[in-house]
């Protein structure tokens, strides 16, 4: 007995030095715990947003069955009006381009169009129009609601005959599916844990084992250290993204695409999160304890950042919490290239990701301890 007791000591003791050990058993579940009950626990979460635009109307105001349709849409709690009403005059169109979001995709839109009431009034047909992204997850949840909202319209005022209809348009010009969504958030995803969690892990062993020394002592100069592991993870991303792409079509029949944009976002988004790799490596000098960093900071990441779900059904805190997240940006801007074939978003997208890109890189070999003193 005595000698089982030892055996229990001896391995008790070694897994409390374990900072690893210590992460993934009881810090990694909490971390989940608290995510998922953040995002999936609360009940009463907050509506999701709809703008309108009201055309029907008489000089200074709207008919009062345009209001009411509004209102009673608004009273579900399900979906809030944003306020205030676009006016008629608005380019809806344009409207949504400027408004495009990089947390959840292009804004939805009703459009009540004009005589709306006076339709109603007389029993006439009319259509109020529900623009959305295909790669808004939400948007069908949005346009039930106002289906709903049609149809009590219909019961009430035409003796369950249907005169209010509802028409939907996309703001993307592609059809897609379910599996479009999650083949670049899934991408940008393994591409943040192969920088943060594998390239510090590999980077803190190295300078443990000596390797790092023995590099240093020869002609190897420090960038070429660093680029030589940005090639490498730029590389992994590119196959990864082939991977996914591929089996996506094939299994699936997605609709990704890989472009000159997507690429592009592949390469920096390597870049960044071979800075952030390389910047944990150097400031934490232990490996056990530079891999648990890495893993405390890539599995929040990873679920926050819009990768498996829409931003907008978060709570609000989190929202503003993921919009300091780089993968947020990553995730948004492959989603733009891939799938919604919107480069502006893109471009902006990586426009942020190639500055955080720097920040990080610099950063990471500011800390990079390359010859010993």
């Amino acid at each position: 007995m005595s000698r089982t007791t030892a055996i229990f000591k001896a391995i008790t003791l070694n897994w409390l030095r374990s900072r690893s050990g210590l992460f993934f058993s009881f810090l990694f579940p909490v971390m989940f715990l608290l995510v998922f009950g953040s995002i999936f626990g609360n009940t009463n979460t907050s509506g999701h947003t709809l703008y309108v635009q009201n055309k029907d109307g008489c000089p200074g105001s709207p008919t009062c069955l345009s209001q009411d349709f509004i209102g009673a849409i608004n009273s579900t709690k399900v979906v809030v009006v944003n306020s205030p009403i676009l006016a008629p005059s608005v380019n809806v169109t344009a409207f949504i381009q400027s408004h495009s979001s990089f947390f959840g995709g292009n804004p939805r839109v009703l459009v009540i169009p004009s005589g709306f009431g006076a339709n109603v009034s007389r029993g006439l047909p009319v259509n109020v129009t529900y623009i959305s992204s295909p790669a808004d997850q939400l948007g069908p949840i949005v346009g039930g609601v106002i289906s709903d909202v049609a149809n009590g319209f219909n019961f009430q005022l035409a003796g369950a005959r249907r005169v209010v209809g509802l028409s939907h348009e996309s703001s993307s010009a592609r059809a897609l599916k379910n599996v479009d969504f999650y083949v670049p958030g899934l991408t940008a995803a393994f591409m943040m844990t192969n920088g943060v969690i594998g390239l510090t892990s590999i980077a803190s062993e190295f300078r443990r084992s000596g390797v790092t020394k023995r590099l240093s002592a020869t002609p190897l100069r420090k960038y070429e250290w660093i680029v030589g592991n940005v090639l490498s993870q730029a590389v992994l991303a590119l196959l990864l993204a082939l991977v996914m792409i591929a089996l996506a079509k094939v299994a699936y029949q997605s609709n990704v695409s890989l472009d000159g944009y997507t690429i592009a976002a592949l390469v920096v988004g390597a870049i960044l999160f071979s800075g952030i790799g390389m910047t944990l490596a150097g400031l934490v000098k232990d490996p056990e304890a530079a891999s648990g960093l890495g893993n405390a900071i890539a599995f929040p990441m990873m679920f926050l950042s819009g990768t498996y779900w829409p931003v907008d059904i978060m709570p609000s805190f989190l929202q503003s919490f993921a919009r300091v997240l780089p993968l947020t940006y990553l995730s948004d801007g492959l989603r733009d290239s891939m799938i919604l074939g919107d480069y502006s978003a893109a471009l902006t997208n990586m426009l942020v990701v190639s500055a955080l890109a720097i920040v990080f890189v610099l950063l990471g070999a500011k800390v990079t301890v390359w010859k010993e003193k």
